[in-house]
């Protein structure tokens, strides 16, 4: 076999087998989230894998009255959202999506912002609509979302979508740190904590005060919990938050 078709064929491999790793097939359970204004259901990740398709859904993270549309193509178009929103899952039945924002002028979709992502079938992912650093576009951070791991457990990840926000510190009052060091635009993954209740606060940029102390929060075992930092139409830091468990 010559070296470049043995490389092709490797590299084809290499994909097969990492998506296949991280898919959430093998779970036949239908997926509840709970927002801010409700409940959302989505199938199961078998369902999706059998079906060829990922789940998408879009979080919105931009504090604006118009709405913006979002597309991977001119067939597959996602809900809009308000601000702290988030939508029920889409099924995009693409390995390679290019997710698009944009605004529709004179009947023409018209891209601001294209990010190129690939999704793995049987898996649920969160389009998280963000704007750019400086605050001149708007950006997309797409995540992978899981259920939780371990019996017994919460899961908590955090979402820094708030411009100009670095190094946050997102700390149970009176208990261990659950992120540090988390910068603008970025994931900090589920870390795995048992059941809590409580306030949280948040500090950014190595000071001691804190920008938020939120309302009691109570994180049950068996829900996994996106917090999502972000900012007011006024510029204030702001959090919202959505929940994933299995149905039954």
């Amino acid at each position: 076999m010559p070296n470049h078709t043995r490389t092709l064929a490797l590299f084809a491999a290499a994909i097969i087998v990492t998506q296949a790793c991280g898919r959430e097939a093998g779970d036949d359970r239908t997926v509840e989230t709970r927002t801010e204004d409700g409940t959302l259901a989505a199938m199961s990740a078998d369902s999706a894998d059998e079906r060829g398709v990922a789940l998408v859904r879009v979080v919105n993270a931009v504090p604006m009255s118009r709405e913006m549309m979002i597309r991977a193509d001119e067939m597959h178009v996602l809900p809009s959202v308000k601000f702290r929103g988030v939508s029920a899952y889409q099924p995009i039945d693409k390995t390679w999506a290019a997710f698009q924002i944009g605004d529709t002028v004179a009947g023409t979709f018209v891209p601001l912002n294209t990010n190129r992502e690939l999704l793995t079938n049987g898996n649920r992912y969160s389009l998280i609509v963000l704007k750019n650093q400086e605050g001149t576009n708007f950006e997309t951070l797409i995540v992978r979302d899981q259920l939780v791991q371990e019996p017994g457990k919460a899961a908590v990840r955090v979402v820094n979508a708030a411009p100009g926000l670095r190094e946050v510190i997102v700390q149970p009052r009176n208990a261990e740190r659950l992120v540090e060091g988390l910068d603008y635009g970025e994931e900090a993954s589920y870390k795995m904590i048992e059941p809590w209740s409580g306030v949280l606060e948040i500090r950014a940029d190595n000071r001691n005060e804190s920008l938020i102390t939120t309302p009691k929060m109570t994180f049950e075992a068996g829900k996994a919990y996106t917090l999502v930092i972000s900012r007011t139409p006024q510029g204030k830091v702001d959090l919202f938050w959505f929940a994933d468990s299995p149905m039954g």
